[in-house]
């Protein structure tokens, strides 16, 4: 009997063993998203390297790697449940870097220095935008389980990757095109200036949260993966423009979607307080 009590507790403690060593896997896992995260970051600071070397096309190419790179960090760590406050605070200051420091210096260089101190103002002022919108966005992540279900699927003002984006279209459009309008000081100033007020703006965009794919629908979305990295690998300036000025005009449907939703949702709260009559 005591030889049985035993071999059971020695069994129980190799059981403690096991559990208490961590996994290999595991650990991999937990570190994936903030790997995800400092990869997106490694890019984003060598676009200023290739921007000072003159080599526009890879310089602008590592702002969009970025910004898939951070798309994806969140998710990997929301499906893994890995989200945490560090990583939460690592990605703001990445892309702080990526798409706030990066374009404007990336712009500057390019063509903006031409301007002198007025130049370098609108830099200034769209990373100082990008640095507001990246702190206002924390501080609404601390506020997400008040919000209401209307709320979660939009932006407030457009997200710091796609302020990027949209900051760099004059370049983009330059490759596709070959027309030096595009490289105006006074035009690109005016593209960022833009981009850094739709970042601290609060219009309602479109979140990829609604973005829901079902199992049905798989293989649609997989063939329309497929054809977009196609499109990206045949004609990466050409998809870049289309993909862009597709973003441009949901802007205003997305603005009009949320005030007609919460004029929907207005109505029928008042519908559903109303006594019926007797």
């Amino acid at each position: 009997m005591r030889k049985n009590i035993k071999e059971n507790s020695e069994v129980e403690n190799e059981v403690k063993d096991e559990e208490d060593v961590p996994r290999k896997g595991t650990i991999l896992i937990r570190f994936l998203p903030s790997t995800i995260t400092i990869s997106a970051f490694c890019v984003g600071l060598t676009s200023i390297r290739f921007a000072l070397f003159h080599k526009w096309e890879l310089a602008v190419l590592c702002i969009f790697v970025s910004a898939v790179l951070d798309a994806l960090d969140g998710r990997v760590a929301r499906l893994f449940g890995q989200a945490s406050n560090f990583g939460a605070q690592l990605d703001s200051l990445s892309d702080l870097v990526c798409f706030g420091v990066a374009p404007a210096i990336i712009l500057f260089l390019k063509s903006i220095h031409l301007l002198g101190s007025v130049g370098w103002g609108v830099c200034m002022f769209f990373t100082v935008c990008c640095a507001l919108r990246l702190a206002r966005f924390n501080v609404d992540m601390l506020l997400e389980g008040e919000k209401s279900g209307l709320e979660k699927k939009y932006f407030k003002g457009v997200p710091a990757p796609a302020g990027a984006i949209l900051a760099i279209f004059p370049v983009i459009l330059f490759f596709q095109t070959n027309n030096y309008i595009f490289l105006h000081p006074g035009f690109m100033s005016c593209c960022l200036f833009i981009s850094g007020l739709l970042m601290i703006s609060t219009v309602r965009t479109f979140s990829s949260k609604m973005i829901i794919i079902s199992s049905g629908s798989a293989v649609i979305a997989l063939l329309a993966i497929s054809f977009f990295i196609i499109c990206l690998i045949t004609e990466v300036w050409l998809t870049l423009t289309v993909l862009v000025t597709l973003y441009l005009i949901l802007i205003p449907y997305g603005i009009y979607e949320y005030k007609r939703s919460q004029k929907n949702e207005a109505l029928l709260e008042t519908t559903t307080e109303t006594p019926p009559e007797e």
